[in-house]
């Protein structure tokens, strides 16, 4: 099925379902993993272009949205019910993330659930303790993060795709879609706008060693138009504060491609 996105202005309705009381994935320190990422960030994997130190006239800022109530107003929650056409059209003109400031919160967030149950809650604290193991023993190496991320149970994992704001509505409509029809199942965010910086949308597995859903996402993006090499963070990663330029000389994405 394809998704045609049409952003126009419109008064705040609620077509879906909020997300301010249930639990989203764990999202500690994702600000610095938009930053801190060893991928080329940009859709063409290309380094961008430096920018020009003088301008003639400044760019215009964006016309924004009307403000949410609360920032959870970002959040949404959809099921096989309410990810319909219409619906996901009405968040995404109410909500276009190239018009609605980093002021307003940081991340829209579409969460589509069906995610993987299990008996055991990541362990974070164990985590840490089987990391600080690790650095007593120097023994920081990519096997050996994998083998404590799941002992602990700490899978979480995303996709993180950069774009510019003049393109970032339309690709963030294709991904929701994706994610919300398509997949049937999982979590996505988008980073609001913020002056000087790019967009980032993360798109979430439930465990980063399930090569075949990982890469099956990956699949997937590619013909939504994300074509150039991007980056795979894990959560456990991002607990564990590694990222570029580590003392072990890791790279921080697990993945890329």
């Amino acid at each position: 099925m394809r998704c045609t996105v049409a952003f126009f202005s419109t008064t705040h309705s609620a077509p879906f379902e909020s997300s301010a009381r249930r639990p989203l994935f764990t999202m500690s320190s994702e600000s610095q993993d938009v930053v801190m990422m060893d991928v080329a960030d940009s859709a063409s994997g290309q380094t961008p272009a430096p920018k020009p130190q003088f301008q003639l006239f400044a760019a215009p800022k964006p016309v924004w949205v009307s403000p949410p109530a609360s920032p959870s107003d970002l959040e949404s929650t959809w099921t096989g019910e309410n990810s319909t056409q219409e619906k996901l059209v009405q968040f995404l003109a109410r909500w276009p993330p190239s018009r609605t400031p980093s002021t307003y919160g940081p991340w829209i967030v579409g969460d589509r659930g069906g995610r993987k149950t299990t008996s055991a809650a990541p362990n974070l604290a164990g985590l840490a303790a089987d990391f600080q193991s690790l650095l007593s023993g120097d023994n920081v190496t990519v096997d050996t993060l994998d083998q404590i991320s799941k002992t602990n149970n700490v899978l979480v994992g995303k996709w993180m795709v950069f774009e510019e704001s003049s393109k970032i509505d339309m690709l963030w409509g294709k991904i929701l879609h994706h994610v919300c029809v398509e997949r049937q199942k999982g979590l996505a965010k988008v980073s609001t706008w913020k002056e000087g910086e790019r967009h980032v949308i993360c798109v979430y597995v439930d465990d980063y060693t399930d090569r075949e859903e990982v890469d099956s996402l990956r699949k997937a993006l590619r013909t939504l138009g994300v074509k150039g090499k991007i980056g795979f963070k894990t959560d456990a990663y991002t607990h564990l504060n590694i990222y570029k330029d580590n003392p072990w000389k890791l790279r921080p994405s697990r993945y890329q491609e």
